[in-house]
């Protein structure tokens, strides 16, 4: 098992600083001296004085717009692939040093919390994924611990996929790792060596830990193996549970002295074959199920009902004929069927994972397993779910059997869930800024996927069958050039400027999402006057190709490092500035913009609209501002 590498016992100098003894004299002899001089001094200042974070801080001060190095997404030749990367040992994602003293427990924090549930459920974590993915993962865990009882076990850190400046320059502030061997993958092996790079970022960066605290009990990996008497920095690079080494017979609680014990959850125990996982059996479907085998198979419904694993309650109307409600349930109850709540996939595809269009579906009571009913009660310290449990699921991972849960869940994802107070103080400095290059009008905002133009070799496979969509290796694309790309993002903004005009001019009442919990109605719709024909609009884009760019300015577009300055980004300190430099999180502040457009247009196949779409359900946005294609 690969762990993650050990501090290194002093930051590597930047690059920029090691310039400076060359220009003190032109005598190899007098370079050399000042060299080892500038090393001592450097060393002795900032790394014994004030310490790692201050060495960072006095990097971060040199680095400019101007200092900035795109790696290029596009068909391009990488001239550092030949690099060797010393920064792959800068520190371990296991110190949690860096976590704010709230979010940083002590033992006896620890043991107050988990003294509340009723032990631990851990999970196996795909940090190979982008962090939307491992967001929504996050919240079906947080559903299946709360069914359960139990503290969850968060990663206590994600590999971010992409830095904004030169890898050397980001190798300065981060623990920087190579993915295919973090996680021992051959993932990315085909790749050029920095594209094959990944990002050490603590999970508090990425979420609001203290926030989930307060109605979750959650804790770190890092945490749970302090609580066991472990060194945090024995936490596997891959997300992986660790079976034997986390329950070995010298890891030991430190309050109690006994060795946790263990229960697996095997994967194939979930959802296999027709199993319908729900939330919980309630005790009305319980009697059902009883009266199923008291008086054997009841008889078939007239009509062709197809032998899905669910059936939609829209498509069951057409089928059977039947409209009224209350009588299609009545019937179909009768005949061996249970009403389900989830919610609507977008375009049909449970890759987003939205939460914003609840739905009713029909399962056969037969099929129907509860989650709590099958693995609440188990007296062994921790429970582990065994694999990947989101592939080709519903949000949550389950159906819920009653509204009322389902509802419970929604609050979860769009409140108890929420970004750091950074991020939102950046974003709303960022809305401010667009209202007043648009001059107060309302704005509209577009996500372009773009990826890069290599296909992997074990996708190709996976993927050809797949109509319109332009593969591009692990993402998906809607054209093929960006030039086309763009073209069509102002098609549809067009579009959406039509629709805000329209609502004006006929003074339309707002519809809002089928969502509890929320203020009503987004009216800001109405207190501005809608975009002009010739008005700029937001881009939120993983293309980093400066003549692709480039072109989008010209086509209209605005980008994130359009209205951010150097001050902005210190704003919030250094740890949030260091941050920045990091796509992954800049991604972050960018959704939360994004869910403050007056219109929005995004690529359904990408987990990042979904966030998107969650955050302008909570705001009550009219359903029709939000066009995902």
């Amino acid at each position: 098992m690969t762990l993650l590498p050990e501090p290194a016992v002093a930051p590597r100098r930047s690059l920029r600083l090691s310039l400076v003894p060359r220009l003190c004299g032109t005598v190899g002899l007098f370079i050399l001296i000042s060299s080892w001089a500038g090393i001592f001094y450097h060393n002795a200042l900032f790394c014994s004085k004030n310490g790692r974070g201050t060495l960072k801080t006095a990097k971060l001060q040199l680095l400019g717009h101007h200092h900035r190095t795109h790696h290029h997404t596009g068909c391009s030749t990488h001239n550092e692939s030949q690099l060797k990367f010393e920064s792959q040992t800068v520190s371990s994602p296991g110190d949690s040093s860096s976590l704010p003293d709230s979010e940083h427990l002590g033992l006896e924090e620890l043991r107050e919390l988990v003294s509340t549930t009723e032990g631990f459920l851990a999970r196996d974590y795909s940090l190979n994924l982008g962090w939307n993915n491992i967001r929504y993962i996050i919240e079906a865990a947080l559903l299946q611990a709360k069914l359960l009882h139990r503290t969850l076990i968060l990663p206590s850190f994600i590999y971010a996929r992409g830095c904004e400046y030169g890898i050397k320059t980001c190798g300065d502030y981060f623990a920087m790792v190579n993915r295919g061997d973090a996680l021992g993958s051959n993932e990315w092996r085909e790749l050029p060596v920095e594209e094959q790079m990944g990002w050490v970022i603590p999970i508090n960066l990425m979420m609001n830990i203290t926030h989930l605290r307060e109605t979750h009990p959650v804790i770190t990996v890092s945490d749970y193996l302090r609580l066991h008497g472990v060194d945090p920095t024995a936490e596997a690079s891959n997300g992986q549970w660790q079976r034997d080494r986390y329950h070995a017979s010298d890891v030991k609680n430190v309050f109690t002295g006994k060795t946790p014990e263990l229960y697996i959850i095997q994967n194939e125990w979930y959802d296999e074959g027709e199993i319908v996982r729900v939330d919980k059996i309630s005790d009305e479907i319980k009697a059902r199920m009883r009266e199923d085998e008291a008086h054997g198979a009841l008889h078939a419904l007239a009509g062709d009902l197809p032998q899905n694993v669910a059936l939609d309650w829209n498509r069951t109307q057409e089928i059977l004929n039947i409209w009224d409600d209350h009588e299609l349930e009545k019937i179909m109850v009768e005949h061996g069927w249970e009403v389900l709540h989830t919610f609507r996939p977008v375009k049909g595809m449970e890759l987003s994972k939205a939460v914003t269009e609840p739905m009713k579906q029909f399962a056969r009571r037969s099929a129907i397993r509860g989650f709590q009913d099958d693995f609440s009660g188990r007296k062994e310290e921790v429970l582990l779910l065994s694999g990947p449990l989101h592939i080709r699921r519903k949000p949550g991972g389950m159906r819920f059997t009653t509204r009322f849960a389902l509802n419970d869940y929604l609050h979860l994802v769009l409140h108890d869930i929420r970004q750091i107070d950074a991020i939102i103080s950046l974003a709303d400095l960022m809305v401010q800024r667009l209202y007043d290059l648009v001059g107060g009008r309302l704005w509209m905002a577009a996500h372009m996927r773009r990826g890069d133009c290599k296909t992997s070799s074990s996708l190709q496979h996976l993927l050809r069958d797949i109509p319109i969509l332009v593969v591009v290796r692990y993402n998906f694309v809607m054209e093929s050039s960006p030039e086309k790309h763009i073209v069509r993002v102002k098609q549809h903004l067009k579009d959406g400027r039509r629709l805000i005009e329209s609502i004006h001019e006929r003074e339309e009442a707002l519809r809002s999402y089928d969502i509890p919990d929320i203020p009503g109605s987004d009216y800001e719709i109405y207190s501005r006057e809608p975009p002009l024909a010739d008005d700029r609009f937001y881009v939120a884009t993983d293309e980093r190709n400066d003549t692709v760019l480039q072109e989008f300015r010209s086509q209209g577009a605005i980008l994130m490092d359009d209205l951010l300055t150097i001050s902005d980004r210190r704003m919030n300190g250094p740890e949030i500035s260091w941050a920045l430099m990091i796509t992954d999180f800049r991604g972050l502040v960018e959704q939360v913009v994004l869910s403050r457009a007056a219109y929005f247009y995004g690529h359904t196949m990408s987990s990042v609209v979904g966030g998107v779409m969650n955050l302008r359900g909570k705001r009550g946005v009219d359903p029709r501002t939000t066009d995902v294609d």
